[in-house]
């Protein structure tokens, strides 16, 4: 996945329909955010590094796009959940996160 510069605003794309695994998902997600290799692989860390920041190569403002939402395989959605929970609490804190789920 690559993430594109709009005016000034990166937008990462997280796409669902293609995401099997917990790990599918960190590894399209992390890599677009340049996050360092020692970067936990759960959704504690997933949210300290985009609430509380200082620790991926690349931080807001940017848009979280999530693309075939409702195409995610069944076995992923209770996990898939968790992190849309994780992005919309990412948007409520002054970071200038946006989220957009499709």
């Amino acid at each position: 996945m690559l993430s594109l510069c709009l005016k000034n605003k990166m937008e990462i794309i997280v796409n669902w329909k293609v995401i099997d695994t917990e790990e599918m998902f960190y590894e399209q997600f992390l890599s677009q955010v340049n996050a360092p290799e020692w970067h936990g692989r759960n959704l504690d860390a997933l949210a300290d590094s985009i609430i509380t920041g200082d620790i991926n190569g690349i931080e807001p403002p940017y848009l979280i796009k999530n693309i075939n939402s409702n195409s995610a395989p069944e076995a992923i959605k209770e996990f898939q959940n968790k992190v849309l929970t994780v992005f919309t609490e990412a948007a409520m804190e002054p970071r200038e996160i946006k989220v957009e789920i499709e």
